[in-house]
């Protein structure tokens, strides 16, 4: 799962399903292929794939949600007129945020806004829409756009407790500038050099820190909203 908080306490839940998406496409038949951290996701995987995460997925996260006592509602990033996506060819039915000409959508940040001001907590799949046809985004890189659209600090969670230098020990701290350079020499591989470079623009556009932590440890995300240390933080 991936956090977003904005405005520090209104939240913006983001989330993926890789798991069950490997799941539900095995049964079918699929095989499962990725490209530099992102799934590669044939048109005719779309039905599946969006059923996984803006339906069953979704569904979950927002059962848990109401479960920790949060008024909670499942969105997607089609709703609401979009967030603006441009298509990876080169993935198949899969789009990445318009970073250049990422703007407030206003649509999307009006319903955020009227279920913020109602007490609702947005738990929002990453599945959006491109010339009104569905496509798969990236969670890592779903929860940085809405981080941007609503000028918000970024936590993005991980199976690992930080970003590693390549010596294997975990980087706290990380200037924008130097992790431009991380990025670029390829320290990072896979998913988290997708975690990275979503962390990067969120930083970039938004101004604010974000960060990278394990969801296996709620005492780091506690630590991390409070302005501890652990994990790594993008800073600027």
């Amino acid at each position: 799962a991936l956090a977003v908080a904005c405005n520090q306490r209104p939240w913006l839940l983001v989330h993926g399903g890789g798991a069950m998406v490997d799941q539900w496409l095995a049964q079918a038949g699929y095989a499962t292929e990725k490209k530099d951290g992102q799934r590669i996701t044939p048109a005719e995987q779309i039905p599946l794939i969006s059923g996984a995460l803006a339906g069953y997925s979704n569904l979950q996260f927002v059962q848990l949600a109401q479960h920790a006592q949060l008024q909670a509602v499942g969105l997607t990033l089609a709703d609401a007129g979009g967030v603006p996506l441009t298509i990876a060819p080169e993935l198949g039915a899969v789009a990445s945020p318009n970073w250049r000409g990422l703007t407030p959508a206003p649509g999307y940040k009006n319903l955020l806004s009227h279920l913020w001001g109602a007490g609702y907590t947005p738990v929002v799949s990453s599945i959006g829409a491109v010339d009104h046809q569905l496509v798969n985004v990236n969670a890592d890189l779903a929860a940085a756009a809405l981080a941007s659209l609503c000028q918000a600090e970024l936590l993005l969670l991980s199976d690992v407790p930080a970003i590693l230098d390549d010596q294997a020990n975990p980087i706290h701290s990380l200037p924008l500038s130097a992790a431009d350079t991380y990025l670029a020499n390829d320290t990072s591989q896979g998913g988290m050099r997708v975690k990275l470079l979503a962390a990067i623009e969120a930083a970039r556009l938004s101004r604010r820190s974000t960060a990278i932590t394990s969801w296996q440890h709620a005492d780091a995300v506690v630590a991390l909203l409070n302005g501890g240390t652990v994990g790594t933080r993008i800073t600027f």
